[in-house]
């Protein structure tokens, strides 16, 4: 439950955090009738998220599809950087405008262009995070979604739902550049993050070049602590500007001769606006709270250590019984001083899966184990245990591997393959 509460609440509140800035920029720049395609990408985009669960449930797909996300992120990264630069574009006219004393600020030529844009911006944007999802979901959970996990996905889906509502509300009444200055940075950093995920994801499969330093520094920015911080910085910051409007707000003077029903109308205005705040103040630090949590209870990471093999007739004898299945087991084999270090894993169809703990990018920074994927040390890559021994990319480099009396048969030829691997 747990897990799938971060997860819907994580990809929600990315979801929720743009389609607020959009309504709340759009409010403020007099833009309010493009609110409309707005809402109809938001609902195409769930309708769409939705029929992808289900086509991934029937056909019965790999959650774990680098080629997916790495154009999913890509995708969105472009898509909201495009977003900023709209954004500066319609504050320069708006100053120009304003100069000149104009009423409008888009032409009516203009609105059909900006509309569709905006409606395929946010069905992308919602798409992504609807897809993300569902594979972090059916990944997490070996999909199999009892009700414990969809309870939290629907408490987290709802805190998500609950933030954009206070948002959007709660930002009526705020300084427009200051607002447009804080959101860009937001939105950029956002942007920075989609696009060093949908890099980290090709690398991963060797789709593009990369060298371990630059893997190490982008793995950085996508691990999942540290993806868990930005995301509480991007909250955060648009919250503090509207709470700082909100701080200095002069309260509604009463208008000479105001009549009863006139002063109950600004009173409950007034009123109005604390408790849309207020309450977008308890969203948000109801998520922040939760986010917290999941940082300071740190993650399922564990590193094995390695047990020393030796060699007999030419070979090294694994024995199976001692093998937890799921679990990433780690050996190492000295050979003339190089530490030559291998992985074995019992699959829960029985087969068995050996690779070198090492790989073509990261060389021998090795890998540890992260709930049900085995996660490269150095770039923080998840590797999924039945890929182990595949090859390419970011994945542990094979070593072939036979099955003999109850034990698993490593030919000591193979393994010194990989010495200059670990010199």
């Amino acid at each position: 439950m747990g897990e799938a509460l971060v997860i819907t609440l994580r990809e929600g509140i990315e979801a929720a955090l743009v389609v607020g800035i959009i309504l709340a920029y759009l409010r403020k720049t007099g833009k309010s009738y493009l609110d409309g395609k707005v809402y109809l990408g938001l609902v195409a985009a769930i309708a769409a998220s939705i029929a992808f669960a289900i086509m991934f449930q029937a056909l019965g797909i790999n959650p774990e599809n680098e080629f997916l996300e790495g154009t999913l992120f890509g995708i969105a990264g472009v898509l909201v950087a495009s977003f900023v630069i709209w954004m500066w574009r319609v504050a320069r006219k708006i100053r120009e405008e304003t100069e000149r004393k104009l009423a409008s600020v888009v032409s009516k030529e203009d609105r059909g262009a900006q509309g569709w844009g905006l409606f395929v911006f946010t069905f992308f944007m919602v798409f992504r995070e609807g897809a993300e999802t569902v594979l972090f979901l059916i990944s997490a959970t070996l999909g199999q979604l009892n009700l414990l996990s969809l309870v939290g996905s629907i408490i987290g889906i709802g805190l998500a739902v609950l933030f954009a509502v206070f948002f959007i509300r709660g930002s009526l009444r705020i300084n427009l550049s200051r607002f447009f200055g804080v959101t860009s940075i937001v939105l950029l950093l956002l942007a920075l993050k989609l696009i060093l995920g949908s890099l980290h994801e090709f690398a991963e499969v060797g789709a593009i070049p990369m060298t371990k330093g630059l893997m190490a520094f982008i793995g950085y920015f996508v691990r999942d602590q540290t993806s868990m911080v930005l995301l509480m910085v991007l909250l955060a910051a648009p919250l503090l500007v509207i709470l700082w409007d909100a701080r200095s707000e002069p309260a509604v003077a009463a208008a000479e001769g105001e009549r009863p029903v006139a002063r109950r109308k600004r009173l409950a205005a007034a009123h109005q606006s604390r408790m849309w705040r207020f309450g977008l103040l308890a969203a948000a630090l109801a998520i922040l709270s939760t986010l917290g949590a999941t940082i300071v209870a740190g993650n399922s990471f564990s590193d094995p250590e390695p047990v020393a093999v030796t060699a007999k007739g030419g070979e090294v004898n694994v024995p199976i019984i001692g093998l937890g299945e799921g679990k990433l087991a780690k050996f190492i084999y000295d050979s003339e001083g190089v530490g030559i270090r291998f992985l074995v894993v019992r699959l829960p169809d029985g087969s068995i899966a050996t690779a070198m703990d090492a790989c073509q990018i990261c060389g021998k920074a090795g890998y540890g184990q992260d709930g049900p994927n085995a996660l490269c040390k150095n770039c923080n890559a998840p590797i999924p245990m039945d890929t182990i021994g595949q090859g390419g990319g970011c994945n542990p480099l094979p070593l072939k591997s036979a099955v003999r009396q109850g034990a698993i048969v490593i030919s000591i030829a193979d393994l010194k393959e990989a010495t200059d691997v670990f010199r």
